[in-house]
């Protein structure tokens, strides 16, 4: 048995707190973009739910069927959205490996000099070829197994005129890396700064994600490295004038990315561009 309803609303906390997010990128599209304005407006009021009888016990259960989302990379309520499907897909494909290889990983992260709004494109294009240059290495190759890498940025808040961009990155590697090719953090520090080609040093935080004491070492892997880039809310201290900018200077990027073993296990498990 099945049958369809259209309701207005979904009656989850989460969901509506991500909703209530969305009234500031409204206005702030409405000077400079209507379209995507209204676009917002209508995302995730329309829901679609199908009922379902279970053919043992024959109780119903609603699944949710059908959703108008914008899309769009800033939005609150579709990068919520996003956020929990890349945690999905992060725990299948964490989840793949585990059964097959004896992995554990490594929590990166390396920034840049905060560039101002007008230099963001350049400046992750710069990050994109540095970082490609540094996992090209011969000591790169030979320690890391492979990678999830995830570009974060956002502006600083009291002058937002600057922003902080920044790579996250899931480092998986084998159990001969704490053996003898560990990388400590002033060996990753000087690695970065050298393939970026700058006379200033980087930023550079290097953790091992300890999940011994986690009954669920996937998990503990997925809360700490998949979430989604873009935090919507702190966009708030933007003008429309910068944010305007700001959707110029991200139009077109990716902000994650693939490498070793972990790009080959997401491409044989088939799982969605979350992107």
């Amino acid at each position: 048995m099945q049958n369809y309803t259209i309701i207005p609303v979904l009656d989850e906390q989460e969901f509506k707190s991500h909703k209530k997010l969305q009234p500031n990128l409204i206005q702030k599209y409405s000077f400079f973009n209507q379209k995507k304005s209204n676009d917002i407006i209508s995302c995730g009021r329309i829901l679609k739910f199908g009922l379902f009888q279970h053919q043992q016990d024959f109780t119903f259960q609603s699944n949710l069927e059908e959703m108008y989302t914008c899309k769009d990379r800033f939005c609150p309520f579709c990068n919520w959205r996003r956020a929990r499907k890349l945690a999905i897909q992060g725990y299948k494909l964490l989840e793949a490996i585990q059964e097959k290889e004896n992995i554990r990983y490594i929590f990166l992260t390396l920034t840049v000099k905060n560039p101002l709004l007008k230099d963001i494109r350049i400046t992750i294009s710069e990050m994109n070829k540095a970082f490609e240059k540094m996992s090209r290495s011969i000591r790169y190759k030979n320690s890391i197994a492979g990678h999830c890498k995830i570009l974060e940025i956002h502006p600083q808040h009291k002058k937002p005129s600057y922003f902080h961009p920044h790579f996250h990155l899931l480092i998986a590697v084998r159990s001969s890396y704490f053996e003898n090719l560990y990388i400590k953090q002033d060996e990753w520090k000087e690695m970065w700064k050298n393939a970026l080609k700058v006379d200033y040093d980087p930023s550079v935080d290097v953790r091992i994600i300890n999940s011994k004491d986690n009954n669920d070492p996937i998990a503990k892997v997925v809360a700490e490295a998949f979430k989604y880039p873009m935090k919507s809310k702190v966009l708030d201290v933007l003008s429309w004038q910068q944010f305007q900018e700001l959707t110029k200077q991200l139009r077109g990027l990716r902000f994650i990315s693939y490498g070793g073993i972990l790009k080959d296990y997401r491409e044989a498990l088939n799982l969605d561009d979350v992107e």
